[in-house]
């Protein structure tokens, strides 16, 4: 599919790092599977090799800007946005400018259509001391001067409204998809009924509004009855990290909880796969795409009733109040406990997940790029 000069798409995807997690697997999806429907679109980006065997080409963006580099990147790649990304939409002749994160142009004559994911640091402010002013001044602009904002879920899509006081008619709501290719029910999923090791897992950044503290609160109380430990993948801010390693050994509970920090996707696959639930608590959610990838891995899910993650779970999973242990330790014990249940939240799951598509995802997104163009 030949790709002209003046092709309509500009994708910012400069968020992409060496390493990428989040917010970068987000965009290297998004940028796939538009490629796959569209022909005319250009990338920015400094990991090309990133994308695989895409049609569209990947231009350059700077190396230094990646998340890689921490505040320092996060600086020079916003800076980067208002001068390089700037001029080459305009050079190139691009009619609109998909931002894959809330990083965008402010001043650009061209329609922008950008993504926002979560809005976790205005509702922590403790936990995000840095990030206020950038929300609060750079981000809220960004959005409003954009033809389109686009929203993970409802739950952020009503943030984004209250928050920065923005138009319903210009927001919507793009589910972001579940990679089956890599998250799927395999032969490392333990059939029920056998000897397996009794474990749940977590899979998130270690940050306060995760509710960790309170998982292992819930875990020790779980543990007065049944044999069970808790693998948590995930890293997070030192300090906090502290907190959590100081309350396992404050509940006894050194031998029954592992940690793991990052890893690819076949070995987080494979972590689904053999746990007996996947308990994801958490106190904020722009989406919870970790509910996703362990249902489609067939695994049982305990999640939050709150935030975004009812629209991501459905019917498939317990639902339980994050801020109540003694409720979150009960259905532990229930699925823990229960095979019929387990069974009952694995075929559901299964079919929930299914529901979550990057094509889907895709698609929808083509037709606000349409729509964010046809509007004057």
């Amino acid at each position: 599919m030949p790709v002209t000069r003046d092709a309509r798409v500009a994708i910012n995807a400069a968020v992409v790092g060496g390493n990428p997690t989040g917010l970068g697997i987000y965009s290297i999806k998004l940028v796939r599977g538009l490629d796959s429907i569209l022909n005319d679109l250009v990338v920015y980006s400094s990991r090309p090799e990133a994308f695989g065997s895409i049609a569209a080409p990947v231009r350059p963006s700077p190396v230094w800007g990646r998340p890689d580099y921490g505040l320092r990147g996060h600086f020079f790649r916003v800076l980067w946005l208002q001068s390089g990304l700037r001029a080459r939409t305009l050079a190139a002749r691009r009619r609109v400018l998909l931002n894959t994160v809330p990083e965008g142009v402010l001043a650009l004559p061209i329609p922008q259509v950008t993504v926002v994911h979560d809005l976790i640091p205005l509702m922590f402010p403790p936990d995000y001391p840095r990030q206020q002013h950038y929300f609060r001044f750079f981000v809220s602009r960004v959005l409003r001067l954009s033809r389109l904002v686009v929203a993970d879920s409802e739950y952020t899509r009503r943030g984004v409204i209250e928050r920065f006081r923005i138009s319903p008619m210009k927001v919507r709501v793009i589910y972001p998809g579940c990679d089956s290719d890599v998250f799927h029910v395999d032969g490392n999923h333990q059939p029920e009924g056998s000897s397996e090791d009794l474990h749940f897992l977590h899979v998130g950044n270690l940050l306060p509004h995760k509710n960790v503290l309170r998982l292992l609160d819930a875990l020790a109380i779980v543990r007065r009855y049944h044999r069970c430990r808790l693998i948590i993948r995930g890293e997070g801010r030192a300090s906090y990290v502290a907190v959590v390693r100081e309350r396992v050994e404050r509940l006894g509970l050194q031998d029954a909880v592992t940690f793991i920090g990052y890893v690819d996707a076949a070995t987080l696959r494979q972590l689904y796969g053999r746990a007996t639930c996947m308990v994801l608590p958490s106190l904020g959610e722009g989406f919870g795409l970790p509910v996703l990838e362990a249902m489609a891995c067939g695994t049982p899910v305990i999640t939050a009733s709150t935030c975004s993650l009812p629209e991501v779970a459905g019917q498939a999973a317990v639902m339980v109040d994050p801020h109540d242990t003694e409720q979150l330790a009960g259905a532990m014990v229930r699925v823990l406990t229960d095979k019929a249940l387990r069974e009952e939240l694995r075929h559901k799951g299964l079919v929930q997940a299914a529901m979550f598509s990057w094509r889907r995802t895709a698609e929808e997104m083509s037709r606000a790029l349409d729509e964010a163009l046809a509007e004057r």
